[in-house]
């Protein structure tokens, strides 16, 4: 996917960060790596579950091949391999892809059943050695190129595995004194094949790392607000209208706020709108910080204008929350000549605090929250205030 254009992208946007840093290492910084990892899984989830199910059945023929051609006593101890080692192990894998409580494990399961199949087939080509069968060992490369292009394993993962698995089967060889130069030419033939996944592997996970970041940028893009990054009026309302929803269902109460920086156009006036935008960027930067829950969200309404839903509070906690987010805009100190509140930059603040009813909306409720911001601006403005209906 390409890249939206970043000069279009919020500045603070961890997309963005990542993308201007690179990772060349294949790793994103905090919270995003995590992001990645659940993108991930769904994304080869299906991959993963048809790469299994072929495996399952390319080991099959590969069974009924061993039955025909194999003499006793090797036939029943690769049968044993391969039907009592490697299908269970293939199966229980496959399955576990339907669990989703399992879905952040997968990495794990289908690296462990890679690592396993690969020493299950240097196992078979050793038993084979041992008892003088010509087995063509081609198969282990088939096993390595498989589970580096076609499992859906992470770069670190599939190296991993690969690599272990050709130490495996040289160290196989060399024990049952396989000759040495056949051994060389059988070695550098998966030494070149696990060269070749190494590189397509890291390929692969770099560009599904360059297109999680440009979804990202472009749910950014189309969610937050460019000047802000605090979310837009429309991704404000379906957030919130869910944390309503939600509220109605577990019958909790909810505080829904509105918040007008004081004076702000004649701050506009006397110190210019580069200003004024570098102003709204910090008070939008401490409203946020005070919303940090997975249901609390803020917004940038309009203008000089923002809102906000806290989910679950007493009235008490969210006036504390809301005194925090006056007294930290206060604490920027930015001089404000021109206004009647202070001489730096204030915030009023109006709360609707109340427990959603089915015959009442979010558009009740931000009205309600506008009657107490007019009333906060009435009184004098740079306080909060607060609207309560009966919970």
């Amino acid at each position: 996917m390409k890249l939206p254009h970043l000069e279009w992208a919020n500045q603070d946007s961890p997309y963005l960060q990542q993308h201007q840093l690179g990772f060349r290492s294949l790793s994103f910084d905090g919270e995003l790596e995590a992001s990645f990892k659940r993108y991930h899984a769904n994304v080869f989830l299906i991959r993963m579950r048809w790469a299994l199910l072929v495996a399952m059945l390319l080991a099959l023929v590969f069974v009924v091949l061993d039955a025909f051609n194999m003499p006793d006593p090797l036939r029943g101890r690769v049968l044993a391999v391969r039907l009592g080692v490697m299908q269970p192990m293939l199966l229980l894998a496959w399955l576990a892809t339907y669990r989703t409580g399992l879905r952040d494990y997968l990495q794990v399961i289908g690296g462990l059943v890679a690592l396993l199949s690969g020493l299950s087939v240097a196992g078979v080509i050793g038993l084979a050695r041992y008892h003088a069968f010509p087995l063509p060992y081609e198969g282990i490369i088939l096993v390595t190129v498989f589970f580096y292009f076609l499992t859906g394993l992470r770069f670190s993962t599939a190296v991993l595995c690969g690599w272990i698995t050709l130490l495996a089967y040289v160290s196989v060889e060399l024990s049952l004194g396989f000759s040495s130069e056949m051994l060389v030419s059988n070695t550098l033939f998966l030494l070149l094949a696990n060269v070749i996944g190494s590189v397509g592997c890291y390929s692969l996970e770099y560009a599904t790392r360059q297109n999680f970041l440009a979804q990202g940028l472009l749910q950014d893009l189309a969610e937050k607000d460019f000047l802000t990054g605090l979310l837009n009026r429309r991704a404000f309302t379906e957030r919130a209208e869910l944390c309503w929803r939600q509220a109605l269902r577990e019958k909790r109460p909810v505080g829904v706020v509105m918040m007008d920086v004081d004076f702000f156009k004649r701050y506009n006036d006397h110190y210019g709108h580069a200003a004024g935008d570098d102003a709204l960027r910090k008070v939008a930067h401490v409203i946020g910080e005070h919303a940090r829950r997975p249901l609390d969200c803020t917004a940038r309404y309009g203008g000089e204008e923002f809102v906000g839903i806290w989910y679950g509070l007493t009235e008490e906690q969210l006036l504390v929350i809301l005194e925090g987010i006056r007294s930290g805009i206060e604490g920027l100190s930015l001089s404000h000549e021109n206004s009647e509140a202070a001489k730096v930059v204030t915030l009023s603040i109006g709360l609707a605090y109340l427990a959603p009813q089915p015959q009442r909306s979010l558009e009740d409720a931000l009205r309600l929250a506008d009657v107490a911001l007019y009333l906060a601006k009435e009184q004098g403005r740079n306080r909060v205030v607060a609207k309560k209906q009966a919970i």
